[in-house]
């Protein structure tokens, strides 16, 4: 009788290294991000989304284990760089927290150093990062699904900030800003 679940040591770093980016993203929402509007359905939405997803591909990481030495390695390194990359940039809004995603706020700064200096959405690249580990490891087309569809909300979401930088008293600061930078990667590498 074959296993249902797959444990060798790539299955268990790579549930151990995913795990601790969604703990970590799971402490953003409710210790860091402030609402100031309250609620609303998008930040309704990716609280559901986002935690009903991370436990599907949790749980798709034992099922349908980790396809190669290398897949395994690369997705490890993908959680490795979505954790630098989130806490970095939580490191620099340390002092002034961001407003969670589609919030109805005003920008009251722009961030343009740390992360930021290069990517505009450092954080949603974390996300993405941490999201792509899990069909880079296990090879299954599956599991591309909660990468696609946080990535159309984090896009989404990216939008709406930039549309409230560009209404806003900054979006003049906010235009160089923008021409300067990438969205989710360096400007140079696209």
């Amino acid at each position: 009788m074959a296993e249902l679940f797959t444990f060798n040591a790539w299955t268990i770093s790579l549930l151990t290294a995913f795990a601790a980016c969604l703990l970590s993203f799971n402490w953003g929402m409710y210790r860091f991000f402030t609402e100031p509007s309250g609620s609303n359905s998008g930040i309704d939405t990716i609280k559901l989304l986002g935690t009903t997803l991370g436990f599907i591909s949790l749980s798709g990481i034992p099922l349908f284990g980790v396809a190669s030495v290398i897949g395994g390695l690369t997705a490890v390194l993908l959680c490795a760089a979505s954790l630098a990359l989130f806490w970095w940039a939580i490191r620099v809004n340390r002092n002034q927290p961001l407003s969670f995603a589609f919030s109805e706020d005003e920008p009251r700064h722009l961030v343009s150093t740390g992360p930021y200096r290069w990517i505009r959405h450092p954080l949603y690249t974390a996300y993405l990062l941490a999201w792509l580990a899990v069909p880079v490891a296990t090879l299954q087309p599956l599991m591309l699904m909660p990468l696609l569809a946080m990535g159309a909300i984090y896009v989404s979401a990216a939008r709406v900030e930039e549309k409230k930088f560009e209404a806003s008293v900054m979006a003049a600061d906010y235009a160089r800003y923008r021409d300067a930078t990438g969205a989710f990667l360096p400007q140079r590498w696209y």
